[in-house]
């Protein structure tokens, strides 16, 4: 078997270990958990995406009787994403394996690794220069989950990457307003969200987080508030 026919094997495999960790909770959730944004265009990558998005430490815990198959999936799916680190050990420039594996340590719950591993994929696209916006939008991301939600420089870098890709790219704009809210620049903050809310319309599955940070920003600021005017594309 070729090493690109086992790649997409491996890679429908893991999106089904990681959609049957996810299918049970829902289901007892009655997909309350299931939010709006599902930004991944591919469909393996979007499988790894769903299990990101929805997974909630907040559900209700498993009955023990269905806890036993899910430490057999979730150890399947390690085994697996070992199988993927080795086939990309003999095809670093594999761009899509390393965002499939990526994927897979977002479903682990392995930020660390995933970050790492959109890195890698990021260089495989040639760099902060060639790569997509979504690809270094997802890795800027994945740096800031690892730094509990802050906006590190090396995120930072890559989400001005991506806008210089692709101005306007919806998430990259979204944690360059994070970055000036953390740096203490409400009002540049309060104008990018603005823009933001203005360039996507309400329909946006993004709109209703964009609108609670303005409406916080908004109280926080009181009559400033008013002068600051929506920012254009950064």
């Amino acid at each position: 078997m070729t090493s690109g026919v086992w790649l997409w094997l491996a890679g429908g495999a893991l999106a089904a270990a990681a959609a049957l960790l996810v299918l049970r909770p829902l289901a007892r959730a009655g997909m309350a958990g299931l939010p709006a944004v599902a930004l991944a265009a591919l469909p393996v990558v979007m499988a790894f995406a769903l299990y990101l998005w929805i997974g909630r430490p907040g559900l209700p815990d498993m009955p023990l009787g269905t806890r036993g198959a899910e430490t057999a999936q979730h150890a399947e799916l390690l085994r697996l994403a070992a199988r993927l680190e080795t086939h990309l050990e003999a095809a670093p420039g594999d761009a899509q394996g390393w965002r499939i594996l990526a994927g897979a340590w977002r479903g682990l719950g392995r930020m660390e690794e995933a970050a790492d591993a959109l890195a890698r994929a990021v260089q495989a696209e040639g760099g902060l220069e060639a790569a997509s916006a979504d690809l270094l939008a997802d890795y800027g991301e994945a740096r800031a989950t690892v730094s509990a939600g802050m906006v590190t420089p090396e995120a930072l870098v890559a989400f001005r990457a991506a806008l210089t890709q692709e101005p306007g790219h919806p998430k990259a704009w979204h944690y360059l307003a994070i970055e000036r809210l953390q740096s203490g620049d409400e009002k540049r903050a309060l104008a990018l969200w603005r823009g933001l809310e203005a360039a996507s319309g309400p329909s946006a599955p993004w709109s209703t987080a964009v609108r609670q940070h303005i409406a916080d920003l908004a109280r926080r600021l009181g009559p400033a508030a008013a002068e600051v005017a929506p920012a254009t594309a950064p």
